[in-house]
């Protein structure tokens, strides 16, 4: 492409209007200025191919041109990520992505054998890389924040307290966390609420270390965490659990999951039990992002809220409450931005420095996609069955 037709391109897709101040530059030096002020960034396109493959699929396109080094920012890249949501620049710059999606679903049948490959491609990244940019509980979800100003662990300890809470354990009773991660929620429900607890993890990097973990608070004679997926859990288990709680997994369910996924849990639950789910999802549905898809969360699905709660009543599951977290997610992704790039020196020394662009790309762009974006952090509760005596109030 030549520059000319690249500089007409730019002008027609954001005008000099533009909602963000910002600059272009091409790779023979070229500039172009959008928006009034100086520029919040500064996009530089090294080479033609970079213009000519965002022109194909904006996502794609553009992280793996970022990724390569085909494309620099100078400034605040979360910006840019803010410019595309509110320019609507997705659909523009996206013809092909239809194809693109199709083709990688056709790739990633959400059989039990992929979901294990495709989950542990994200989470067996190994535990020290976590450990430099979450929590000192290891929680990788959405926080509550009940002040602006909490710190990372201060958040996710009254995320796992604001879900506890929910379900309303009662000593002795028998709790199931699907996709428990490194096993704080579990451990903390022993702790707090004097409960039996089993947490499930497909992530042999988080069987291991939560293993240790419960071994070394003292907890092994009440909390368990298995290396299974939710479809291994035994016949002999149906309507055993008093609750069930997943955080964070349902979006590794997959589309065509949804329904078997509920209804297992439903099989699982004692009859009045009670579900908490917690999951990013949309009010529509809309297809996954093409780069996340590929690069992040290969066989990843966003739920759409209709399709979780018409699933979950076709699995007999009787709607208690709905809590909307979004606002939440956009702080925690601020701090795992601040640690992340507090730690990049360490991260890149293991993990390279196409690894940085990536996971830098993936959490600025996922803040973005909260804060101007479509996706929500939903908290779903259901009981097995008509609760009666559920309270007129969600109290904390």
């Amino acid at each position: 492409m030549e520059v000319k037709q690249a500089m007409d391109l730019f002008l027609s897709f954001l005008g000099k209007e533009s909602s963000i101040p910002c600059k272009v530059r091409f790779w023979d030096g070229s500039e172009l200025s959008f928006g009034v002020g100086p520029p919040s960034f500064v996009i530089h396109f090294k080479v033609p191919d970079a213009l000519d493959a965002i022109l194909l699929d904006l996502s794609i396109g553009f992280g793996e041109a970022y990724m390569r080094g085909d494309i620099e920012v100078d400034g605040d890249l979360g910006e840019v990520m803010s410019l595309a949501y509110k320019e609507d620049l997705f659909p523009k710059f996206s013809p092909r992505q239809k194809t693109y999606l199709y083709w990688l679903n056709l790739k990633h049948k959400a059989s039990l054998k992929q979901t294990k490959k495709d989950v542990q491609a994200h989470y067996d990244r190994g535990n020290s890389f976590y450990q430099l940019w979450l929590d000192k509980g290891l929680n990788y979800s959405c926080a509550y924040s009940r002040n602006v100003g909490d710190s990372l662990e201060q958040a996710q300890l009254q995320k796992i307290h604001h879900t506890l809470h929910k379900l309303r354990l009662r000593p002795g009773q028998r709790l199931l966390d699907i996709g428990c991660g490194w096993g704080s929620l579990v451990m903390e429900a022993v702790r707090s609420c004097g409960v039996r607890t089993v947490g499930l993890t497909l992530a042999e990097n988080q069987y291991e270390l939560g293993c240790r973990r419960i071994e070394k608070e003292g907890l092994s004679s009440e909390a368990e965490i298995r290396l299974q997926d939710y479809r291994e859990v035994p016949d002999e288990e149906q309507g055993t659990y008093d609750r069930i709680v997943s955080i964070g997994m349902f979006e590794h369910v997959g589309k065509e999951n949804i329904p078997g996924f509920l209804k297992k849990v439903a099989k699982l639950l004692r009859p009045k039990g009670i579900l908490l789910l917690h999951t990013i999802g949309r009010l529509k549905p809309e297809p996954m992002d093409t780069w996340i898809q590929k690069y992040i969360f290969p066989g990843g699905y966003i739920p759409a809220l209709g399709e979780t709660i018409e699933a979950a009543q076709d699995a007999g599951m009787d709607f208690l409450d709905l809590e909307d977290l979004r606002p939440h997610y956009d702080l925690t992704l601020d701090r795992w931005i601040e640690r992340f790039e507090a730690n990049v020196t360490q991260i890149r020394e293991v993990m390279g420095e196409e690894f940085i662009r990536m996971w830098r790309l993936y959490l600025h762009g996922s803040q973005r996609s909260f804060r101007h974006g479509t996706l929500h952090v939903f908290q779903l509760l259901y009981s097995i069955g008509r609760r009666e005596d559920w309270r007129l109030i969600r109290d904390n």
